[in-house]
């Protein structure tokens, strides 16, 4: 009988999936017809299962998650000058990270009302020390980049929601 603390078989191999999905969305800068309302958005490539899962290892969801990170990086570097009004955003939902996402956004784009958001059942209460995402999960964070993150509050019908998300990147 299985303990239900076991590790799933074959998460590296799962997480190696993963990260070749993320490189190839990511290879190229994205082409501003595929931007909606002044974003363009890749959520992780990843099924609910593994990345939810207690039992898929923390490494390779750090291995994932710094995909993103380093990716978000590199479309940054892909930017073409053209395009330099462009902002790159990794969002990262420590609670649920099959929410994450990196995001594109032009200068129109309102980052700041994503991250501060006006909506009566969601309250977010700004995390005073940026550096816990890196220690908490060994991240390489590209020291030009902005971290906030908050921990969220989100009051549903019967019930309340507790989680963390930071957002790390370039905005203004």
């Amino acid at each position: 009988m299985k303990s239900e603390n076991s590790k799933i078989r074959g998460a590296r191999r799962n997480a190696d999936r993963i990260i070749r999905r993320i490189e190839v969305y990511t290879e190229h800068f994205p082409e501003v017809s595929s931007f909606h309302n002044d974003c363009w958005h890749l959520e992780i490539p990843a099924s609910q299962a593994f990345l939810r899962s207690e039992r898929t290892p923390m490494k390779e969801k750090r291995r994932c998650i710094q995909t993103m990170i380093d990716r978000a990086e590199h479309l940054i570097q892909q930017r073409p000058p053209s395009k330099e009004l462009f902002q790159v955003m990794v969002v990262l939902d420590v609670g649920d990270l099959w929410s994450s996402q990196i995001i594109i956004g032009t200068r129109d784009a309102d980052f700041d009302r994503f991250i501060h958001p006006i909506n009566p059942n969601l309250r977010r209460i700004e995390q005073p020390d940026p550096g816990k995402l890196i220690r908490d999960w060994g991240l390489n964070i590209p020291p030009h980049w902005q971290i906030t993150g908050f921990r969220e509050f989100i009051r549903e019908e019967d019930r309340q929601l507790e989680g963390e998300i930071w957002f790390i990147g370039e905005w203004n």
